[in-house]
């Protein structure tokens, strides 16, 4: 124990983590200044795409995983909190975290453990733990009695190390709820800080003049838009007509948030008008997602922070003393911790009381959000009278400023948190260790290949200063191409699909159809501007590419020849290996795409068999066609067979439609697009050479077309014919199609 660091899955770049803020700021102390006796381990997203992408075996190993899970999933009872919870876990998560090495899962805000190996949980608010059956401000638990009866058999499992926290009111909460002495033995309250590395420039700059002074609203740490009237935002503008208009004072607001509607904030009580007046003078909005250094910038040349929120922002608060900045906030649960009022900040009245309760079926404290106009108007009077009293008393701000910043130092060390935090923790897996005859699990053959997909060296920065949720970076149109930033990487998809919260798994596509396809990166520039053509065809790329590798090969083979020709013994002996090596690489492969797009499918050669299966569920994964696991799919011996079988099924198709309209009938689109007639049949299209008569859809599944080719849109068809047919034999076609017309 002495001599083996402690090693640690840190599952937070699954997908179900999404919702709960992935690499939060909140814990990136326990990281960046862990001591040598834990080692911490995270799937590098990036890297595992590109594994996933290149590697058929593992992925087979991974896909067989996550099959067995889901199995285990749909033997669950429909209505049970147990498969609503597993459905949200998703089973390729349990096969990403089981294959993720380390003898102890950290969990944080919800837990998900795999209940495989000891883990550790730390959460800062009670409700949060129950996402997704439970929200913050909805003030109340539905089926409470259900969520208590799942979640104590979690935290009761003797794999259960630890649950922690740094508010007293959410320990109090989780043993009351629980009224188990197995949990409230493993209940322990823990520091809390901000990493170093969090806080760029450590020389805190001096504050402009007082005399016009400036003032900070941050939505929330995730910079989540939809946050802005819990956090107060609506508060701050009504503070901000009295300090400009009522009072006459001189100041700057900036406000780091996506602006709302002019009619939402008239809802809240907020003069539209003013606001708009005001924009570009007194107030400055910065509505674009800020990075954690630029957030940092801004904390620091402000000198007060705005927070009058419903719910604690820690981060936030932290941040603000840490800079320099006196944070204004509200008396809601947690504040306590982090301030006293008039000592380090100022404490509005009011919050707890109003929103606050004790729920009568459980007897804990829970919060409700909603429009409060009463209690708005005693925090604009409440915030507007502080902050004056503050600016018109000699010395009182640095003062303040002064003990805040003092404070901060003191109480809100990351490194203090993450010292006192794996501690502890090495000291339950200690004592676990020593009460348990259990061995070692066997290596996993998942973790084992997949060792070099985990986080490293500034990776961990890149997720920590990474969105949390979901931000659509780049959206060049309906039908072309979107980018997403998340947690330290881009994500690039084709056109602008709707996104499941397992859709931003790396494996996605490979579980499911029917998610959009999506390419991983750590920057733009390794997507190589994909985002920017019309619609990215692999196959077609791949073709030119060959051709490309095909053309600087044989200039190469063409320089060594005529190097050679001096010394004729050595040209021959090259000669004969040039030619051995080609007739290995020509040796026949063990898959192979045979026919693309035939009615939907695209038909391959796996070894001796063939295959079809549909085009837009993903990559041939062969024991996924054996047991059923496409929609549909043939097989047979020879493509021939598979060909009729996918006619016979489109004929039966049609047979059995109960209203034959005319798209059963082939209709001409487009009459001569580069030589070729783009025809619409069965919701399909297809183009075939002028030249070659008319349209027979058995001729298309017999191959009996020179060339054809098919989608599900002209302009997809068009941009097949655009990629694979040159010019000059665009114009051959144009003219023999001329020729038979004529007769010649």
């Amino acid at each position: 124990m002495n001599h083996q660091p402690l090693s640690v899955a840190v599952p937070w770049s699954l997908s179900h983590y999404i919702p709960l803020n992935g690499f939060h700021p909140l814990y990136r102390s326990l990281f960046d200044q862990a001591p040598p006796s834990v080692e911490l381990h995270a799937w590098d997203n990036v890297k595992l795409h590109n594994r996933f992408g290149r590697d058929i075996e593992i992925r087979d190993i991974v896909l067989r995983a996550a099959n067995e899970e889901n199995s285990k999933l749909k033997k669950l009872g429909d209505q049970s909190i147990e498969k609503a919870y597993q459905e949200y876990f998703w089973p390729p998560n349990h096969a990403l975290m089981d294959g993720l090495a380390g003898d102890i899962e950290f969990h944080h805000t919800a837990p998900y453990p795999s209940l495989k190996r000891p883990f550790v949980f730390h959460c800062e608010s009670f409700t949060s733990i129950f996402l997704p059956f439970a929200q913050q401000g909805s003030g109340e638990f539905k089926n409470h009695e259900k969520l208590r009866d799942h979640y104590r058999q979690i935290f009761e499992n003797p794999l259960c190390l630890g649950i922690f926290s740094h508010i007293p009111e959410t320990l109090e909460s989780i043993s009351r709820f629980f009224a188990s002495t197995d949990i409230d033995r493993k209940l322990f309250s823990s520091k809390i800080g901000l990493s170093l590395k969090a806080i760029a420039d450590q020389d805190i700059p001096e504050k402009y003049s007082l005399s016009r002074p400036t003032f900070l609203f941050v939505n929330s740490a995730n910079q989540n838009p939809a946050n802005f009237f819990r956090r107060g935002g609506h508060i701050v503008l009504r503070f901000w007509k009295e300090f400009i208009i009522t009072n006459g004072r001189d100041g700057l607001l900036m406000l780091r948030c996506t602006k709302p509607s002019d009619e939402d904030l008239r809802d809240y009580g907020v003069d539209a008008s003013f606001m708009k007046d005001e924009t570009g003078r007194s107030i400055i909005w910065a509505e674009d997602y800020l990075a954690n250094h630029e957030i940092n910038a801004l904390m620091a040349s402000a000198h007060f922070f705005l927070l009058p929120s419903s719910s604690l922002h820690s981060v936030s608060i932290m941040q603000a003393m840490t800079l320099g900045t006196i944070p204004v906030v509200t008396d809601t649960v947690g504040t306590a911790v982090y301030l006293e009022d008039e000592q380090h900040g100022i404490v509005l009245r009011g919050v707890r009381a109003a929103i606050w309760y004790i729920d009568e079926n459980t007897g804990i404290l829970v919060d409700r959000y909603g429009k409060t106009p009463s209690l708005d108007d005693s925090l604009v009077a409440q915030m507007t009278n502080r902050i004056f009293s503050l600016l018109d008393t000699n010395d009182a701000y640095q003062q303040m400023r002064s003990r805040a910043m003092a404070h901060a130092r003191q109480r809100f060390s990351g490194d203090a948190f993450s010292q006192d935090f794996w501690n502890a923790v090495l000291v339950l897996y200690k004592s676990h260790k020593e009460s348990t005859s259990t061995h070692d699990p066997l290596p996993n053959k998942t973790a084992h290949s997949l060792q070099d997909c985990i986080l490293q060296g500034d990776g961990w920065a890149r997720v920590f200063e990474g969105v949390t949720q979901p931000r659509k970076k780049i959206y060049t149109g309906q039908s072309q191409s979107t980018v997403w930033e998340l947690g330290g990487a881009v994500i690039h998809a084709h056109g602008n699909p709707v996104m499941e919260l397992s859709d931003w798994s790396v494996f996605a596509r490979y579980f499911n159809p029917e998610a959009p396809e999506t390419t991983f990166a750590n920057t733009l520039g390794e997507l190589g501007g994909k985002y920017l053509s019309l619609r990215e065809d692999i196959r077609g790329d791949a073709k030119r590419w060959a051709r490309y590798r095909q053309y600087l090969a044989h200039r190469l083979i063409g320089f060594i020849s005529r190097a050679l020709m001096p010394y004729p013994e050595l040209h021959s002996f090259v000669a004969r290996m040039l030619k051995r090596l080609r007739n290995k690489s020509n040796s026949e492969p063990e898959f192979e795409l045979v026919l693309q797009g035939v009615s939907g499918y695209n038909v391959l050669r796996y070894f001796h068999k063939f295959y079809a299966i549909p085009q837009s569920e993903g990559a041939f994964v062969p024991d996924k066609a054996r047991s059923g696991g496409y929609s549909s799919s043939y097989s047979g011996n020879t493509a021939d067979k598979v060909l009729r079988k996918i006619g016979n099924a489109a004929k039966e198709a049609i047979q059995a439609a109960p209203n034959k309209d005319d798209s059963m009938s082939p209709h001409l689109v487009i009459d001569g697009f580069l030589g070729f007639n783009i025809i619409r049949f069965g919701g399909e299209f297809y183009a075939i050479l002028k030249n070659e008569g008319a349209f027979e859809y058995d001729k298309i599944l017999s191959k009996g077309y020179s060339k054809s080719f098919s989608g599900y849109s002209i302009s997809e068809v068009q941009e097949a014919i655009s990629m694979n047919v040159s010019t000059q034999e665009a114009v051959a076609f144009e003219l023999k199609s001329k020729e038979k017309q004529a007769g010649v």
